[in-house]
Order: C-alpha cells, then structure tokens, then sequence
C-alpha cells in the first residue's frame, strides 16, 4: 500500500515538474497563435489567446502589449491602457510600450498623459518614425500646428513610406493657412506611386484657397471619378466652378451634393453665389434663403441675398439683409457700401453717409464712395462738403466725379445758388 502511495505521489510530482517545465512553451504557442489572429483581424479571439498566455505566464511584457493592441483595435482603450501599464511594471525600458499607451491616452483626450508617454518612447529610441507621428498628431489635437509639422518631419525623415505621415503635414500646414507647403506636400505625394483620389481632392482643396481655381478644377474633376459620392469634392468643385465663371457647371454638381444631403447651408451659399452672378436674381435668393434657415448665422449668405435684392429693386429687402451683416461682423465694410447706395436710392441720403464715412475711413482710397457721398451730401444741401468730396474722388482718379465738378462746383460761383 505504501508503495502504491510513492508510486502516486511520484506521477503527482513529475505531473507538476512537467507542467512547470512546459508552462513557458505553452504560453508562447497561445501567444503565437494570438499573434496570428491578431494579424488576421480577429481581435476578440486574439484576446482570448493572449488572456491564456498570461495566465500560463503573466511576467511577460510582450504578452500585455499585443493584448493592449487587441483590446485597442476593439475601441476598448481604457483595457488597454492597464495593459499597457502592467507592460512597463515588467519592463519600463521598452520604448513601443510607451508609444502605444500614448495612443490610447490620446484617444480617450488624455492629452498630458500622452504626451508624456510619447515623449518618454521617444527619448527611449528616437528613431522611432511612428513615436514622432504620433506626437505630430497630438500636437496638432492641441492646435500646436507648428510643433506637429516638425514631428511629421522628423517621422518622414526616418520612414518616408507613411504615407498618413504625408496627408497630415498636409492638414496642418493647411491649420497654419500654409496652402502652398500643403499643396507641395501633396505634389510629393501624387509624383510617386500614391496618387490616391483623397490626394487629389486635398490639393484642390487646397489650390481653391489659393484661388488657383483651374489647378483645382483638374485636380477635383480627376478625384471626382473615384469619389462620385463625396460632399466636400462637390462643394469645393462648384465653388472652383461659379469662381471660374463657369456657373451652370457650378450649379450642377452643387445640386448633386444637395440630393446627397439637402442640409448643407453652405452648398446653398456657394449655390446662391452661383445663381447670383449668372443673373437669376430670384432663384439666387431662393437658394441664399435656405442656407439661411439652415445657418442662421450665415453671413455670406445674408451679404449675398442683401445684393441679390437690391438688383430686383426691393431696396428694403436688401437694406434688412446688409444690416444683419453688420450686426453678425462690424467691420464687414462692403455691406456698408451697399447699404449707402440703398438707402440713397430710396432716398436716405443722410442714413448713407454715415455708411460712407465708414466705408471711407477703412479705405481712405476709395475714390467711389467719395463720389456717393458727395451725392449724398449735395441731396442735403452740405454743398461745401460735398465739392470736396467729388474733388478727392477726382484726385483718386474717378472720372465720373470731373463732371459734378464743372456742373456743381465751379471754382467762381457759389455752389449753393447753382443747385438751388
């Protein structure tokens, strides 16, 4: 009986050598094949793979790593965030173990976290290119602009094949209204073998706001065969369009954005500017009147539809509109302007200069609305005043004024007897 106990006891304890003696290569293969499913896109299995291979051995770091890029790649950075952290208790010299924790900071806008721990994987091997374009992308959700292009830089510098590297020094060069740097950011791009659509349409986005608008036109148009479907492409082609005067081009890709999505105030703006400088006053309003509904504080809109009515002559309409412009940006001074030719068209020539004084005092030069106010002066008898006014507009250069000057201010008689 006794040495039925020995023999048992020793099978236990050679059970027990084995299992130890094993454990580590047990862990391992459910670790590989966690790395396989992890490769594979299966995360959720993945994490069950490396949950596995911690139990069988939870003093390996790398297991906590990739199982943080699993629960990572699952949206659930919180989890790894604690792995990640359990990583670096085993070993705080790994650099990726860092860069990766800063991610998910990141993503959870744990914005001083990140950056320490982005700077820490950095300092730990600063040939890291993906550290550096992780901190440019922190750096520009801080609106550091400036710092993220040079850690985009810096990441091109070390690995030239990212290509997300390329599209965000882009943006941010954009950020920092650098139109030029972007649009030669994505020149290098479209030059090699990654001429994609999306960079394509980001450097005709960016040629509009140079108003290069036939360099953005051929870009756009090119983006547009792969992206039919795509709002910005179509909003940004039809502005291209209505400011290469081509209005009716305009207008038909606009309204493809609209039956895409009828809620986009500014397609209706960009559609009204259309509409307004092809002469459809009526339906220029109609179209700035929806992006109004749409953006209440639209002001390019408001502007638009203030001059659309004032040339169908409802001078009121038009003097409610350019008021609001005021009211939304003060120093918008060509509503202003228009404001003035309102008022002095329905009579108001002593409501029109003030807005001349205004228009005048932002632009000394402007030799137009010295000669409107002028009018406007003559109209309420501020005869002097309003001499000196087709002088200035006359010494400025505009014509117009030469002839209000011999018919109403001549040199040798008295300007008030020769109105009156």
């Amino acid at each position: 009986m006794k040495r039925i106990v020995v023999v048992i006891v020793g099978l236990v304890l050679i059970s027990l050598v084995a299992y130890f003696v094993l454990k580590p290569r047990m862990a391992e293969s459910r670790f590989q094949e966690g790395i396989a499913l992890l490769d594979s896109m299966k995360y959720e299995l993945a994490v069950e793979k490396f949950t596995k291979a911690i139990k069988l051995n939870p003093k390996e770091y790398k297991y906590y790593l990739k199982r943080g890029i699993a629960y990572a790649a699952l949206n659930n950075d919180s989890l790894a965030v604690d792995d990640y952290s359990k990583a670096i208790q085993i070993d705080s010299t790994i650099s990726d173990l860092y860069l990766y924790r800063g991610i998910s900071l990141r993503k959870q806008d744990e914005f001083t976290e990140a950056m320490s721990d982005l700077n820490k994987a950095i300092a730990l091997n600063d040939s890291s290119a993906q550290a550096y374009y992780q901190r440019g992308l922190l750096n520009a959700a801080l609106f550091e602009f400036d710092k993220a292009i040079n850690d985009y830089n810096k990441s091109i510098e070390l690995d030239g094949s990212n290509i997300e590297a390329f599209f965000s020094r882009g943006e941010s060069l954009a950020n920092i209204e650098d139109f030029r740097g972007a649009i030669a950011n994505y020149d290098k791009l479209i030059e090699g073998s990654n001429a994609t659509p999306e960079a394509y349409k980001k450097r005709g986005i960016f040629k509009l706001k140079i108003q290069d608008y036939k360099g953005a036109i051929a870009d756009l148009e090119i983006a547009l065969k792969d992206l039919p479907n795509d709002e910005e492409l179509l909003y940004s082609l039809g502005d291209a369009y209505s400011n290469d005067k081509r209005f009716d081009d305009a207008i038909k890709v606009l309204d493809k954005a609209l039956a895409i999505d009828s809620n986009m105030p500014m397609v209706y703006g960009v559609k009204g500017g259309a509409l307004l400088r092809k002469g459809d006053f009526k339906q220029a309003i109609a179209s700035f009147t929806k992006a109004i509904q749409l953006k209440p504080d639209y002001l390019k809109a408001y502007y638009g539809r203030g001059v659309a009515r004032a040339f169908m002559k409802d001078y009121k309409g038009s003097i409610v509109d350019f008021n609001k412009v005021i009211e939304l940006n003060p120093d918008y001074v060509q509503a202003y302007y228009n404001r003035a030719v309102s008022k002095a068209i329905l009579g108001d020539h002593k409501g029109a200069i003030p807005d001349y004084d205004r228009i005048i005092k932002a632009d000394p030069k402007n030799a137009e609305a010295y000669y409107n106010r002028g009018i406007s002066k003559m109209n309420v008898r501020e005869y002097n005043s309003g001499c000196d006014d087709f002088q200035k507009a006359y010494d400025l250069g505009y014509k117009p004024a030469e002839q209000m000057l011999n018919i109403y201010c001549p040199k040798d008689k008295n300007v008030k007897t020769i109105i009156q």
